[in-house]
């Protein structure tokens, strides 16, 4: 069939078409399966002048498979090289410099990219036979090739859009830190763990004992999400039982958890100093012109806190030095907002437009106040990733303002120093140590 490229002189003559950009999918052994427990089968490629795709069989027995790293050479050449999911793409094929389609998508349109690959023939085998763990391999490649050709048809006015400023920052770095949080996974005792999380399919997504975990970037204000095979790993129930299910791989669970993470962001965001190494008992003696807090005064403390950084600052607090610049950030953002039509993260530079659908002051103050979060994590987590590149301390898990890292004793304790040297950013977000042989920490 014309569409299938088996030959070196149809490779070069598709490695021609490329040259002016083209857009990749991957087909791995199964859609369900966690990337990482994949392998590649096929890659659709459709050059952007073509009228129609490609594919390139890798490991289907319905052609003669091309070498992977053949493949990798006629991609790369490419000027330009468009994916739906860059991450995904990662695990198959190291090209740095896709762009990720569904990323410009939640970027510009602050939604997700809605497609659909099913046909008759997918459908069929997926109802059958979903547990093969090679199911792509069995069916036909030219209806692999049809959920391909469906998908790019679906997806191709994204490349149109213009590329939004601060795009570099998700699709590179994001991307790659991403990609790398999901390598090690996270030990786990296989009966407990499936009969109280009751995962859709252990096999999709554990091997050896140990479960992997998928971020998702394509959120309103790239706060990444993580959950996959019906488990949420960001937000684990906090029962003892629960959190027993899971082991780690070397000596301790430690969890770094920084201290009134969002408190010190807008502090930072506002020129507000805060010395003390707890950001709300420090606000606590302010509002309540005492030095002895109390835990009573403390939980107070927090609920102003929380309520201002998310754009409700409390009547008899609001003239206090501190809510005074925290009213004037929110103002000075919305004003922009309504008149440039457009506020940026000052640490990524993501745009929030109008696009946005009924945005008012708090509204884009909590999803600013989110949007920096990720984005410092991202650098500070790309710090702590190369940090540990030689060691055998992993990071394993990530939920927003606490770190989990799976640690070797033989790192040594100078490794857990300097891990909190690197979040600490020069004692601005001050960590707190726990640690643990589960997750009850």
């Amino acid at each position: 069939m014309f569409y299938i490229v088996e030959e070196e002189d149809k490779l070069l003559n598709l490695e021609m078409l490329t040259k002016e950009g083209v857009y990749v999918d991957v087909i791995s052994t199964n859609d369900l399966y966690h990337p990482k427990l994949t392998t590649t089968v096929a890659v659709y490629i459709r050059p952007l002048l073509s009228q129609h795709g490609f594919i390139v069989p890798i490991n289907h027995d319905e052609g003669i498979n091309i070498a992977k790293d053949r493949l990798y050479k006629l991609l790369s050449s490419s000027s330009k090289l468009y994916t739906l999911d860059k991450k995904t793409l990662l695990y198959h094929f190291n090209l740095q410099e896709a762009i990720d389609l569904s990323l410009v998508y939640s970027m510009v349109k602050f939604d997700r990219l809605e497609y659909s690959k099913e046909n008759e023939t997918l459908n069929f085998f997926y109802n059958k036979f979903r547990g093969f763990s090679n199911i792509n391999q069995l069916i036909p490649i030219s209806k692999l090739y049809e959920s391909c050709e469906k998908i790019y048809n679906q997806v191709k006015h994204v490349i149109e859009l213009n590329i939004p400023p601060g795009f570099d920052f998700y699709n590179k770095t994001a991307v790659n830190v991403f990609y790398l949080l999901e390598q090690p996974g996270i030990g786990i005792h296989y009966d407990a763990f499936n009969q109280l999380f009751t995962p859709r399919d252990p096999k999709y997504n554990v091997e050896n004992n140990i479960v992997l975990t998928q971020y998702n970037l394509y959120n309103v204000t790239s706060r990444p999400t993580n959950a996959f095979n019906s488990v949420n790993f960001a937000a684990i129930p906090k029962s003892a039982e629960h959190r027993n299910c899971f082991f780690p791989q070397g000596d301790y669970f430690v969890e770094l958890d920084f201290d009134g993470y969002h408190l010190r962001l807008l502090c930072d965001q506002i020129h507000y100093l805060l010395k003390g190494d707890s950001a709300h008992r420090e606000l606590a003696k302010t509002y309540f012109g005492t030095e002895d807090i109390s835990e009573e005064q403390y939980i107070q403390a927090k609920q102003i806190n929380f309520q201002a950084i998310y754009g409700k600052i409390p009547e008899e607090h609001k003239d206090l030095p501190i809510f005074r610049k925290v009213q004037q950030y929110i103002d000075d953002m919305w004003k922009s907002y309504q008149n440039d039509g457009v506020v940026y993260n000052p640490i990524s530079n993501k745009p929030f437009t109008k696009e946005l659908k009924e945005m008012h002051p708090a509204k884009l103050m909590n999803y600013m106040m989110q949007s920096l979060e990720t984005a410092r994590n991202i650098l500070t987590l790309k710090d702590v990733l190369r940090y540990l590149k030689d060691k055998k301390t992993k990071i394993v898990l990530y939920t927003y303002d606490a770190f989990l890292f799976d640690f070797h004793k033989e790192d040594g304790k100078e490794t857990l120093e300097d891990i909190k040297r690197i979040m600490e950013s020069g004692g601005n977000y001050p960590v707190k140590f726990k640690f643990s042989k589960n997750l009850v920490l």
